[in-house]
């Protein structure tokens, strides 16, 4: 093989490249391998990124690898004839504690009388990688049971991909809780400890005194298969299955539906870059360049402003960490040039707000003439009126792109944009912005199937 000095021929990438390998999942397949690498630690590296590439050929989704926590309530489950239901549905294989002491009990450093768990991990994880265990995917349930033993997992590298935690279905008003921890033997677990252990991956399945083993069951594949496509619950993580590996936002709304801050937000959120069309243009008007040239001598035209959003989109920070857009397209043909370029937006979200919302917003709206500071109008003696938002071209604007410009975009924008309501409190929109812009491609978790005509990427 060719030796290469990576400090004297420095890695870039090209644009054109980029779509194909969002598109292919490229780069989340190497940052997958690299984090297997890292977990595993293999002794033959070479070896290991073939299996796990050979691996990804033949499966089109992540292993299912499940944890199952049952609640001390539910006396009445029998755990071991749901396992047998969900290999059924799954086709995974099933590991217990009592599989994991008859391997430990025979292993060449285990002391009699003595249960070490750094030894029980190295144990299951021997058990995890072995074939056809490590491709089919596991099933462990009884083990751990401690959180001592659950950290020795997660160093060792045995993660699952999703924890069921099968508990009682909540009632309207909690009992009191018992801090203290009930005694347990050896073969029980600590339910709440193991919890936090994994809440990483937690997913709760409610299960009603009258559901039967059919039913539990059914609850158990649809909680797996929703997580696998996303669908966690809240403060649980996110494991977006579909999602781009860089989000390149567009944000479309009228003058005053809290476009701006809420890209902003956004931005500040997901590590992106912020670009909004305005501040671009004035930059580009005072530059010395080819396009400065074309705005003073020849005006504004469609195509001046598609080479300036090009020329920024196509910057490094823009295309390594992925960005957002306000401002811009504001029509149809103006859409068709920002879908053309290399790196398109990825994400389209629309904000709909009414145009008389529109317009008392940006009324009701000053700038501090000494700060620049966007005020409340009259809260000050420094504070006017910004003069585009002078009532006259106020109206003509908010008129042209209600009665045109908004049928325009819907249309160029296709059924993978997402219309959000604007006129909901501020933390509401952005919440619903910050969904749209990590959801896979729509999943039906009541069918557990993916829906059609809808585009991920």
């Amino acid at each position: 093989m060719t030796e290469t000095d990576a400090t004297k021929r420095p890695l870039t990438m090209p644009e054109s490249f980029v779509p194909y390998l969002e598109k292919y999942r490229i780069y989340k397949i190497f940052k997958d391998m690299v984090k297997d690498l890292v977990v595993n630690l293999p002794k033959d590296h070479l070896k290991h990124m073939k299996v796990y590439v050979g691996r990804q050929l033949h499966c089109s989704k992540d292993i299912d690898r499940v944890i199952l926590l049952v609640s001390p309530q539910l006396k009445w489950i029998d755990i071991k004839d749901l396992a047998k239901q969900m290999i059924k549905d799954l086709g995974f294989f099933v590991i217990t504690r009592r599989v994991v002491m008859d391997r430990y009990e025979k292993h060449d450093e285990y002391v009699p009388g003595c249960v070490s768990p750094v030894l029980m991990s190295q144990v299951t994880k021997m058990l995890t990688e072995k074939e056809p265990v490590a491709q089919a995917g596991w099933l462990m349930f009884d083990h751990p049971c401690t959180v001592r033993e659950a950290r020795c997992l997660q160093q060792d590298g045995v993660l699952p991909t999703v924890t069921l935690v099968l508990m009682p279905t909540p009632a309207p008003a909690q009992p009191a809780h018992n801090a203290r921890t009930r005694a347990r033997n050896f073969f029980q677990q600590d339910f709440e400890g193991l919890k936090f252990a994994y809440k990483a991956t937690l997913k709760e399945v409610h299960v009603d005194p009258d559901d039967d083993l059919d039913k539990v069951a059914t609850k158990c594949f649809n909680g797996v298969r929703a997580c696998a496509a996303g669908a966690q619950g809240p403060k649980q993580g996110h494991h977006v299955v579909g999602a781009p590996g860089v989000y390149r936002v567009l944000i479309i709304g009228p003058r005053g539906s809290g476009r701006r801050s809420q890209a902003m937000t956004l931005a500040k959120h997901f590590g992106l870059v912020y670009v909004h069309f305005e501040d671009l243009f004035a930059e580009a008007k005072e530059k010395k360049d080819d396009i400065g040239e074309k705005l003073r001598k020849y005006g504004v035209s469609v195509q001046t402003k598609a080479e300036i959003v090009k020329r920024r989109l196509m910057e490094r920070d823009c295309i390594d960490n992925g960005w957002v857009l306000t401002g811009y397209p504001m029509s149809g043909a103006e859409f068709e040039y920002l879908d053309n370029i290399s790196t398109p937006a990825n994400r389209i979200i629309i904000l709909n707000m009414d145009m008389a919302t529109c317009k008392a917003r940006r009324m009701a709206r000053g700038v501090d003439w000494c700060t620049g500071k966007q005020v409340p109008l009259g809260s000050g003696p420094r504070v006017l009126r910004h003069p585009m938002d002078e009532e006259a071209p106020l109206d003509a604007e908010l008129d042209n792109y209600f009665s045109e410009h908004l049928a325009e975009l819907r249309a160029a924008a296709g059924i993978t944009a997402v219309e959000i309501d604007a006129t909901e409190s501020y933390d509401k929109v952005q919440v619903k912005i910050q969904a749209a812009v990590m959801s896979a491609p729509a999943f039906d978790i009541e069918c557990c199937s993916q829906l059609r005509n809808v585009r991920g990427d």
